[in-house]
């Protein structure tokens, strides 16, 4: 398996409250998060960071050996962990009041993609030349836009557009979107924060993941220019992994 990974502040704002954690265990499956924070001043930081500490701590400790429904268990629990550290530091530090963050979480194998999801970063896999969403966003927007009320080009401009309607940490508890899907040889998973998908076109990110010139390292830099050039009104951060078609035991 080949991986990449990149996280910039942007051009706009003074902190990147994202973090992501990319780890290979004993085993050969990969552990690849992205956290997209949110508070007041620097709580979103941390936030994002304890989220992906805890988990990469909870999913390092175990076999991921194991069957899907095991994998989901375990991705299951470790954002609970997560919720609940986040929520109990911001409980007791007035200055972390109301902090939150997203959570995309992966365990990928040789065989399959596992993904646990909250808020609205999302993960994307590309196969055979086509890019599909895996993720759905909990965000206002996506409401509206499934309930007809607003179409998909008004909410990528919607004002309210970075509001989300679930999150890690904000609450006692948190409900957990559960994903996996197979993939082979040559496909490409994306795990990103907003900050990629607001500033380019799902359209242009599958040009660049399905180019045969550029290596995955290349297609990481590109992305993240694209978004800079584009605006980078917010933080970037992604994670590509690419499924080489041999084993992932190291």
């Amino acid at each position: 398996m080949e991986m990449a990974q990149r996280t910039d502040i942007g051009r706009v704002r003074d902190l990147n409250e994202d973090s992501i954690g990319l780890l290979q265990t004993k085993s050969g499956a990969v552990i690849a998060i992205v956290a997209d924070g949110m508070g007041g001043h620097q709580a979103g930081d941390v936030a994002s960071r304890t989220a992906v500490d805890t988990i990469e701590k909870v999913l390092s400790a175990e076999s991921l050996d194991a069957s899907t429904e095991e994998k989901s268990d375990l991705l299951l629990h470790a954002v609970g962990k997560a919720n609940e550290t986040v929520y109990s530091l911001a409980s007791q530090n007035s200055q972390f009041q109301g902090m939150g963050t997203t959570v995309v979480a992966a365990i990928a194998d040789e065989n399959e993609v596992v993904l646990a999801h909250v808020g609205d970063s999302r993960a994307y896999m590309l196969h055979k030349g086509g890019l599909y969403q895996l993720t759905e966003d909990h965000s206002y927007v996506n409401i509206l836009r499934k309930h007809g009320q607003i179409t998909a080009e008004e909410a990528r401009n919607h004002p309210q557009r970075n509001m989300i309607v679930r999150a890690v940490g904000t609450n006692e508890e948190v409900e957990v979107d559960l994903i996996n899907t197979p993939w082979g040889s040559e496909d490409v998973l994306l795990l990103c924060s907003d900050g990629l998908t607001t500033m380019v076109a799902e359209r242009e990110i599958g040009l660049v993941l399905s180019s045969t010139t550029m290596t995955l390292e290349e297609k990481a830099d590109r992305l993240l220019r694209m978004a800079l050039d584009a605006g980078g009104t917010d933080n970037i951060s992604l994670i590509l992994l690419k499924h080489t078609g041999r084993s992932t035991r190291s």
